[in-house]
C-alpha cells in the first residue's frame, strides 16, 4: 500500500491511510472526505475492530497503540463519520436504508454523528485493549 501516512487521489479526493495493525498484522484505515448534499463530511474508517487475535499481552498493546494513532488522525481531521470494516459494529445495514429516506431541510445524514463521538469510539477501542493487555498480563 506504500509507507505510512499515504495519501491516495482519486479525482478531487484524497484517501489518507492509516497503517492499524493489531486486527491483523496489515490492517489499514482510512480518512476521507465525502459529499452529502452541498456539505463536505470526514469519514474515519476503522479497519480493524474486533479482538480476533491471540489473547496476549503484546497483541492488545498493538491494537491499543494503533487505535490511540488513528483517534489523533481522526481529531486532527474533524471526521463527524464512522465506519467500520465489520458493519453489524457500525449499524451499517440499517443505516444504508435509513439514508434512503427522505430528510427535512439541515436534518443531519443517518451517518452523520460528531467529531467528539467518532474520537471517544477510538478513545474507547484503546481503552478496552488496555483493560484486556492488563487482564492478560494478571493470569
Amino acid at each position: 500500500m506504500g509507507p505510512e501516512g499515504t495519501k491516495i487521489t482519486l479525482g478531487d479526493t484524497a484517501v489518507q491511510v492509516i497503517a492499524t495493525p493489531g486486527h491483523t498484522p496489515g490492517t489499514i484505515s482510512y480518512i476521507f472526505p465525502v459529499k452529502d448534499g452541498g456539505r463536505t463530511l470526514t469519514v474515519a474508517y476503522s479497519g480493524g475492530t474486533a479482538f480476533n487475535f491471540a489473547r496476549q499481552a503484546q497483541n492488545f498493546v498493538i491494537y491499543r497503540d494503533s487505535q490511540q494513532k488513528m483517534g489523533e488522525a481522526v481529531r486532527a481531521a474533524g471526521a463527524s463519520v464512522l465506519m467500520t470494516n465489520h458493519t453489524e459494529f457500525d449499524r451499517a445495514y440499517d443505516r444504508a436504508r435509513i439514508a434512503q429516506l427522505p430528510r427535512q431541510a439541515g436534518e443531519p445524514h443517518v451517518y452523520e454523528s460528531t467529531p467528539a463521538a467518532v474520537q471517544r469510539y477510538f478513545a474507547m477501542m484503546s481503552d478496552c485493549a488496555e483493560a484486556q493487555r492488563l487482564l492478560t498480563e494478571g493470569q
